[in-house]
């Protein structure tokens, strides 16, 4: 049976633990979700002229800032956990006017934030950033 289901918390060489596959997964999709900004960011400036980044910059501040939150995933505390939750519940209320308005990141936004708040509410998200060692 554990052929098929691998264990969370495999120890490493350096006696550590790898980072569950929900934090990664949330890491991922933040950083998908900042990158995207970016792209737009620029494209928006390159294209369009000053104006029309800072428009298009706006919704993705939220964004930005979890992104830089999700760069120290890696340390210990609820408090880096419950940050990113927090910037993530901003984020998903922060870009709902860009739906109705047609600008980016659109509902992309939305659910990216929701997908992050669903895989930092789980259990092995919890133990990772406070492991009970």
């Amino acid at each position: 049976m554990s052929e098929w289901f691998p264990p969370e918390r495999a120890e490493t060489t350096d006696d550590g633990y790898r980072m569950p596959r929900s934090v990664r997964a949330a890491q991922w999709i933040v950083f998908g979700l900042a990158v995207i900004g970016i792209v737009c960011t620029a494209s928006a400036g390159w294209l369009l002229g000053t104006r029309s980044a800072l428009t298009t910059a706006l919704p993705f501040v939220p964004g930005w800032l979890l992104g830089l939150v999700a760069l120290t995933f890696n340390a210990e505390g609820q408090s880096v956990r419950i940050t990113a939750i927090l910037l993530a519940a901003l984020n998903m209320l922060w870009t709902v006017p860009s739906i109705t308005e047609g600008r980016p990141p659109g509902p992309l936004g939305t659910l990216a934030s929701l997908a992050v708040l669903m895989l930092l509410f789980r259990r092995d998200a919890r133990d990772w950033f406070e492991p009970s060692w």
